[in-house]
């Protein structure tokens, strides 16, 4: 094989890697989010305490994390029930009820966003007449 031939098939060779790795990449930006791997209850910790720490916090989003910490360690919680004492289930009824609490008011400020509030507060009173 001539040495033109070698240089040509190199250079073939190295476009098509080149392509292929192109690809991959157009690949894993179009993947969804879904399939990316969620965030951890630390990181959500985490990010609940910046926002507590931030003199305007966002409500939604202290919601949101609150209710994803609850929810990912509830359902640590309930696959562990074999062994609990009563005063363990007691505790998880209360942390069910919480969720549900914490449910009902992140519905309660998405309505209030979508009347045109910006930010609103959780302990507000209440908009009812």
């Amino acid at each position: 094989m001539s040495r033109y031939q070698q240089l040509v098939n190199e250079s073939s060779n190295s476009s098509q890697q080149q392509q292929q790795q192109k690809e991959k990449e157009q690949q894993f930006q179009r993947m969804p989010q879904s399939q990316a791997q969620p965030p951890s209850v630390g990181y959500h910790l985490y990010m609940y305490r910046e926002q507590l720490a931030r003199r305007n916090c966002e409500y939604m989003r202290l919601s949101k994390a609150k209710y994803f910490i609850t929810e990912t360690l509830l359902a640590k919680t309930v696959r562990n029930l074999k062994g609990c004492t009563v005063d363990e289930l007691k505790t998880v009824n209360n942390q069910i009820v919480f969720k549900h609490k914490l449910r009902h008011q992140i519905h309660r400020l998405r309505k209030l966003q979508s009347l045109g509030y910006r930010n609103p507060n959780p302990n507000m009173e209440s908009t009812e007449l």
